[in-house]
């Protein structure tokens, strides 16, 4: 039976008969099969999160009460830190010693005047139905020789107890992860410490911290330890013999490197290229095989998939997978050999694909190389020792990275942008300045071989036939724009006085033609920004509906298994369906595992890029704190009736309250465009402006500009 159907069968039954009913009568009054207890669990636990069921406190279904006293709504607060329940549209206070426990975003059950409190009625929260999570960040405190423990991640307060043991291993000072109950004991909820985040003293706590609230683990369980203690450090003579007798391939002899950057310890993808007897390029990515380590149903696989892929915050690394793996036997070093999958693709002189194979194969790398050495040998020209042998394949790979670059120009590949920055922090962990990312010619290389090599294996499931077989494969997919955004986001820029052709985009190219006709303007980072919000996010899924920004028909990730579950589930997809054993598989079972692989593998990815914004937009808040009266000149990014968006040249984004410039004589145009009535100028998307750091708040991580000069209205206009 559906989970729907179920439901439908529960509230009629609750509404039929009036009575209190227990789990087990309702089981019974349906004549439920032992094995479908999880779904009436399910069925009643969405039953009330929908505010059709009530639980009374004797544990006793009954419809939900209809005398608006009981109402079920989510946890929030407001600008002031002021707790309610929103009920649909409206706000239901709570004050905060009546909260029970709920924290923001929990789904509960509002009791609406359950009390008077100083003559007025107050609302009490009655049940919490769901945690939005229940792994809440707590820290120690020592005051007058007593360990005090409290939330810290959360503006509203509560009691929680810990065993003898988790409190007593507390120190003063430590911040660490506890996971709470929903149950409210007599005002107290009890919890576990299930990981450490840091301590005081770490000068990356603040890092750590804000990563860890976003779910990201910060340590590996001892499980998953132990078992990575269990994988060798080295390649044995006696496993190489074993591989290739299967079948895996010798490449130990050819010129295979790396380059990648010099700091990076996680190689998990090396190249070569030789010129076959037709004169095509042979073209060779080889792939740390992660998946002859990491077996499917291991402890290290399922931390690798709840882990979703490895997290770069400035100087720290979260990996997918223990260092163990990670940078020794999984990461593809010099001079030693590995196992790896390997791609190998004939190529034209032309840039035209003539055919590829994928291969297990044992290699062993010639050079770790640096993106910063092969930029200074090919962009100025000055040799770096040791790499003067590999000076002539070096240069046919460049020739190769050319022609690859025209071809996806033609198709219409949509560059967007180099836009990233890095944040320098000191050895307390305070920001000290700020660079712009620059990729050179090296990066650009490793980005045109590794996406080739992705398009190939993208075709792997045609090539394979598993369509007909029903069989599922993943894909990396961008879909078209949305017609009615890009409309709105192209008529905002039109309305800002840009010209532009009011057109749907649908095609990779003429998206592509639209940006680089403006890449000439001085206000080309904030309308490129703004188109390209326009487009819909890539993601993983088991239909194949092309790339959008790639401008490919096909496209997966096959590349970076050590750092992305779902490069790691493309190879155990491959190691599966060339096996003799793919006829007994139930295209059904696969095809949910895989729609689940893609669901969560997206979603991991929406947190890293979360994360990522939340801890650069700390950082930055950190890097103003000490320059609040200062003045700068920045960049309008955007115009709207409450703010105006402003971007210095260190990255940094602020906001001017719109009502300032109006109360200067400006009038907002279209919402879009500032006029000053008395001499006409505009302040549009992409004008520079002076303005004076008002307030840097660095609990919400935002920063206030006001105008500079009041008098003057100083600003440059720049634009097309």
């Amino acid at each position: 039976m559906s989970l729907a159907k179920l439901e439908k069968k529960i509230e009629l039954l609750l509404q039929k008969e009036d009575k209190k009913w227990t789990f087990e009568e309702i089981e019974q009054a349906l004549s439920l099969e032992e094995d479908s207890l999880p779904t009436l669990k399910s069925a009643l636990e969405s039953l009330q999160l929908q505010g059709k069921i009530y639980l009374t406190d004797h544990q006793e279904y009954i419809p939900f009460p209809k005398d608006n006293a009981l109402a079920v709504g989510e946890v929030r607060y407001d600008c002031r830190h002021r707790p309610f329940v929103l009920v649909g549209r409206n706000m239901v206070y709570v004050p905060e010693d009546h909260l029970n426990g709920a924290l923001k975003g929990d789904i509960v059950v509002v009791k609406r005047n359950a009390f008077i409190e100083l003559g007025e009625n107050k609302s009490i929260i009655d049940q919490i139905l769901k945690r939005q999570n229940n792994t809440i960040i707590f820290e120690c405190r020592k005051k007058n020789g007593r360990k005090i423990i409290r939330p810290y991640n959360s503006p509203f307060s509560f009691r929680v107890s810990l065993s003898k043991k988790d409190r007593d291993s507390l120190q003063d000072g430590d911040r660490f992860f506890v996971e709470i109950d929903t149950i409210n004991h007599n005002g107290n909820f009890h919890g576990d410490i299930i990981c450490m985040v840091g301590h005081k003293e770490d000068v990356n706590l603040d890092v750590k911290t804000i990563a860890a609230s976003h779910g990201i683990h910060i340590e590996f369980p001892e499980d998953v330890l132990e078992e990575a203690e269990q994988i060798p450090l080295f390649v044995s003579a006696d496993e190489i013999q074993e591989e290739l007798q299967k079948g895996r391939v010798d490449l130990r002899k050819k010129e295979i490197f790396t380059i990648d950057g010099r700091k990076s310890k996680d190689l998990d993808d090396a190249i070569s290229l030789e010129i076959n007897e037709r004169g095509n390029f042979l073209l060779g990515v080889h792939i740390a095989d992660v998946s002859h380590y990491v077996k499917e149903g291991s402890k290290l696989q399922q931390e690798a998939f709840k882990r979703g892929h490895s997290y770069y915050f400035l100087n720290l690394v979260f990996p997918m997978l223990p260092s163990r793996l990670s940078n020794g036997i999984c990461s593809l070093n010099p001079y030693v050999d590995r196992l790896t999958k390997s791609c190998e693709l004939e190529i034209t002189p032309e840039g035209k694909i003539l055919s590829y194979r994928v291969f297990p194969s044992i290699i062993c790398s010639k050079k770790k190389m640096a993106y910063e050495d092969v930029n200074q040998i090919f962009e100025e020209g000055k040799m770096v020792e040791g790499y003067e042998s590999f000076i002539p394949t070096l240069k046919r790979m460049f020739q190769l990275s050319s022609i690859l670059d025209r071809k996806k120009h033609q198709r219409g590949y949509i560059t967007f942008g180099d836009k990233d920055f890095i944040i320098h922090t000191d050895e307390k962990g305070l920001p000290t300045h700020i660079t712009p990312i620059k990729r050179g010619v090296s990066e650009k290389l490793i980005e045109n071989f590794m996406l080739v090599a992705n398009e190939a294996v993208a075709n792997y499931s045609s090539d394979l036939h598993l369509e007909e077989e029903h069989l599922p494969y993943i894909y990396r997919i961008h879909g078209l724009p949305d017609k009615a955004r890009i409309r709105e986001v192209l008529t905002y820029l039109i309305e800002s006085g840009y010209s532009l052709e009011n057109k749907n985009y649908e095609n990779p190219k003429e998206f592509q033609e639209l940006l680089e006709s403006l890449s000439g303007l001085d206000a080309y980072p904030a309308i490129s920004d703004i188109l390209i919000r326009g487009l819909s996010k890539a993601k993983y899924s088991i239909e194949n509906l092309g790339h959008f920004g790639l401008a490919l028909s096909h496209y997966t990730h096959f590349t970076s298994p050590i750092r992305r579950y779902s490069d790691l589930q493309t190879h155990y997809n491959i190691n599966t369906y060339e096996s003799n054993n793919r006829h007994i598989l139930d295209p059904e079972v696969e095809r949910q595992k895989m729609i689940e692989v893609c669901k969560h593998t997206t979603m991991v990815e929406k947190i890293a890029d979360s994360t990522d914004q939340e801890i650069t937009s700390y950082k930055l808040a950190q890097f103003m704190k000490d320059k609040e009266g200062e003045e700068f000149l920045g960049m309008i990014t955007y115009i709207s009736k409450n703010h105006v968006i402003v971007k210095t040249k260190d990255y940094v984004t602020g906001t001017l309250s719109t009502q300032e410039l109006l109360d200067l004589g400006y009038e907002l145009w279209h919402g879009t465009t500032l006029v000053e009535k008395a001499t006409n100028r505009r302040l549009r998307i992409g004008d520079f402006i002076q303005v004076r750091l008002e307030e840097v708040n660095l609990e919400t991580h935002k920063i206030r500009f006001s105008l500079a000069s009041k008098r003057e209205k100083t600003y440059v206009k720049k634009g097309a």
